[in-house]
């Protein structure tokens, strides 16, 4: 395992004059008739958040003329905190960085409209330290969904993905994870990543009522893109199973956009969108080997080890003697005699207490005759 001991601290400063907007997406169902129930979750950063949670959110609802129609007052009812969970069971989880969520849910009376609706909820501003685009500070962020028409598609309810990422990624360590959908309807999906929509500012962080389609894109920070959100080895999502994965290289705060299309017959008619932020952290193990012992030792052929593991329930040493199976040891600090003059590799496995997180480390001693 690949150990990284770069301590916690260090992301302090980062977070420090963090914003507020997170994450969030929208979701109609359709529940007969002219009638949908609509949810739209929103994320935000729960200790350095400014402002709370809108009360109520205003979701605009525009023809595909981009003209207003109408604007639903979604009630802000509760909010919860997302779990301190990280990608892998191995490491332990920042304690610096929170999530809060809350999810608006209202019913809608929308009538058969030729092009179908379009429903938005703006926000402003994103974390300002965001790396990945550009003057994040006035950069706010839209959340978007279009209702077909139901002359072509008289039921549509629009694919909800069943899982929400975790909110921190681990530096240089291989991130697995499934961002597919389910729909009701049994249409196809297809899964790709998008460059997420800007929306509000900072003069004007809470549009009621939103404001009116089109809407342009966050602006990348070069050298990022759509094909290259995250430092490292690029975030990629298979488009048939929506597997998410990515190496992240630096540490930050990124934006992110995921998004799955419904085809219907072949043909496609609608999508759900989610922008998202990663933290990419590092990431201490739970368990760590760590040996000490001289480098170089003369005159004497008998070495004693320090044992400065972290986390450990049991040990297991192999002196690296080629002459003998029996060159191991269970102590927890040990001594080995070696037979002869040369250079020897000692591996030190440190096993931890109830998971398969075991951590080795090896350090190598040139035994010299005493001259």
């Amino acid at each position: 395992m690949k150990r990284i001991y770069t301590l916690f601290l260090i992301l302090l400063p980062f977070l420090a004059n963090a914003t507020h907007i997170v994450g969030g997406e929208l979701n109609y169902k359709w529940l007969g008739g002219d009638k949908y129930a609509i949810s739209m979750t929103v994320y935000r950063d729960c200790y350095n958040g400014i402002p709370p949670f809108d009360q109520p959110a205003a979701l605009g609802i525009f023809d595909m003329n981009n003209a207003l129609l109408d604007t639903l007052m979604m009630r802000f009812t509760h909010k919860d905190t997302l779990p301190n969970t990280i990608n892998n069971a191995c490491f332990v989880p920042p304690r610096n960085v929170c999530y809060e969520r809350t999810t608006y849910f209202d019913t809608v009376l929308l009538p058969a409209r030729p092009g179908g609706y379009q429903l938005v909820y703006q926000r402003c501003c994103r974390n300002q330290t965001i790396l990945n685009i550009i003057g994040p500070t006035n950069v706010g962020a839209t959340y978007y969904a279009h209702v077909p028409d139901r002359a072509l598609y008289a039921i549509d309810s629009n694919p909800v993905f069943k899982n929400w990422p975790p909110p921190f990624l681990c530096a240089n360590v291989p991130f697995v994870f499934d961002h597919s959908a389910q729909d009701i309807d049994g249409d196809s999906l297809v899964y790709e990543l998008f460059q997420p929509y800007d929306g509000a500012s900072y003069s004007n962080p809470m549009p009621q009522p939103p404001n009116n389609p089109p809407y342009v894109n966050v602006v990348w920070q070069p050298p990022f893109n759509t094909a290259n959100m995250l430092s490292g080895v690029p975030l990629t999502i298979d488009p048939h199973t929506g597997r998410l994965t990515a190496t992240p290289a630096s540490i930050g705060q990124f934006v992110v956009g995921m998004k799955v299309k419904e085809y219907r017959n072949g043909v496609y008619f609608g999508e759900t969108r989610r922008d998202y932020q990663f933290n990419v952290v590092p990431c201490p193990t739970f368990v760590v080997a760590a040996l000490q012992a001289p480098q170089v030792v003369c005159g004497s052929s008998t070495v004693s080890f320090q044992n400065n593991s972290n986390g450990a329930s049991s040990y297991f040493w192999n002196f690296g003697d080629p002459n003998t199976a029996a060159d191991t040891s269970h102590q927890i600090i040990p001594s080995y005699t070696y037979p002869d003059t040369g250079y020897y590799t000692t591996t030190l496995v440190a096993y931890a207490p109830k998971s398969n997180c075991n951590d080795t480390s090896r350090y190598t001693i040139h035994i010299q005759a005493d001259s």
